[in-house]
């Protein structure tokens, strides 16, 4: 008789006794720490700023904005449609104005505290029924149809309307966003990333260093937790520190404390699925009209692939034969909106099963015997 053998993680032992050693950990010499300075504002132009106070403090090395970045002024993983720091205009609560580099966190908030900027607050959008209002949109809508609406609503025995919101979620890694940058010879720069995507990671901080992909090294130790949180948005931090440590000509480490980790970053898309089925008197579904309204925040990021896969999933495991399904990512003045896992996987399939519910209530029926009808 064979017997299984048992196949352990490869930091198993390391996980359990507390010796892994996550980015935070990492000690390099004479590495300084970076801090962000960000938007009190949902939407606003700044008037005016004054660093040359801040870049005096003791144990400050560097306080930069946008005019420092030595490439592009974009982080954007699809559209280039995301600034690494803002030019003129802040569009969110947690976006980055400028960057400090410092010996220690006590140096870094008192710089933050000379630094002087003047805004004019702007009128931010940050619900999603207003943005769906407003008109307010990341990208054209996207549709799938198939069969005949009209004329299987006008033949419908019953026909069921109502909306479900969907809310959004954190993704509360162990380990918040951190990354060390280190520059080597010439141009290259080794960059310690807490990513999902190191790829992705190098060609984002070879663009805002303007260099070539091959000077930029990604090393992915191990991560403390994703969950989609840092598919995208791993960049960030990388890009920030990566820019430090060009200026300054030392290692560069940002760690986001979990407050701040949690106002700047993206979450799951919350959504907005409005809808009109059709079904017999069994509990056959043999129409469905919907509209799925997806809140993507301030940028498209991964916005318009999570809305495709909720339409995707629309009809979950469902056979129904007439179908009109639209879906809209709406422009909001939050984070943008990141990948989660089920990536609008679980957005689509809750409003198909909250319909099944509902049917099968209104049919004095069992939701299971419902679902095995329309499989």
């Amino acid at each position: 008789m064979k017997t299984k053998r048992k196949t352990l993680h490869e930091s198993a032992a390391f996980h359990t006794t507390g010796e892994a050693i996550y980015i935070d950990d990492i000690q390099v010499p004479e590495m300084l720490n970076g801090y962000l300075f960000t938007s009190p504002f949902a939407h606003a132009k700044i008037k005016s700023h004054d660093l040359s106070a801040a870049r005096k403090v003791p144990g400050v090395a560097a306080v930069i904005n946008y005019l420092d970045i030595p490439g592009e002024n974009q982080m954007g993983p699809i559209e280039h449609d995301e600034p690494v720091l803002a030019e003129h205009t802040v569009r969110f609560i947690g976006q980055a104005i400028f960057l400090i580099a410092a010996e220690n966190e006590e140096a870094a908030l008192e710089a933050k505290k000379k630094i002087k900027i003047e805004f004019e607050e702007l009128e931010p959008i940050v619900t999603l029924r207003d943005a769906i209002q407003k008109n307010s949109l990341l990208q054209p809508e996207r549709k799938m149809e198939t069969g005949d609406l009209k004329s299987a609503f006008a033949k419908a025995e019953n026909i069921l309307e109502g909306e479900i919101e969907i809310g959004g979620q954190e993704h509360w890694y162990l380990e918040t966003h951190a990354c060390i940058c280190i520059p080597g010879e010439g141009k290259e720069m080794k960059v310690l990333a807490g990513t999902q995507n190191p790829t992705e990671t190098q060609a984002i901080v070879s663009e805002v260093l303007g260099t070539a992909n091959h000077d930029t090294e990604v090393e992915v130790r191990r991560m403390g937790g994703a969950f989609g949180g840092k598919e995208t948005q791993g960049n960030h931090i990388a890009a920030w520190a990566a820019i430090l440590a060009y200026k300054v000509g030392k290692p560069v480490k940002i760690r986001l404390e979990r407050d701040e980790d949690q106002t700047i970053t993206g979450k799951r898309h919350p959504f907005l699925i409005k809808y009109k089925v059709a079904y017999t008197n069994e509990g056959k579904i043999t129409a469905f009209d919907t509209m799925q309204h997806a809140n993507g925040g301030i940028t498209t990021d991964l916005s318009m692939a999570i809305l495709e896969r909720a339409l995707m999933h629309a009809d979950n495991s469902y056979y129904i034969p007439n179908v009109k399904i639209v879906g809209k990512a709406h422009k909001t003045n939050l984070p943008s909106n990141t990948a989660y896992r089920g990536f609008g996987g679980p957005q689509g399939m809750i409003a198909i099963e909250t319909i099944i519910d509902q049917i099968a209530r209104k049919l004095a029926k069992d939701a299971a015997e419902i679902q095995q009808l329309n499989f």
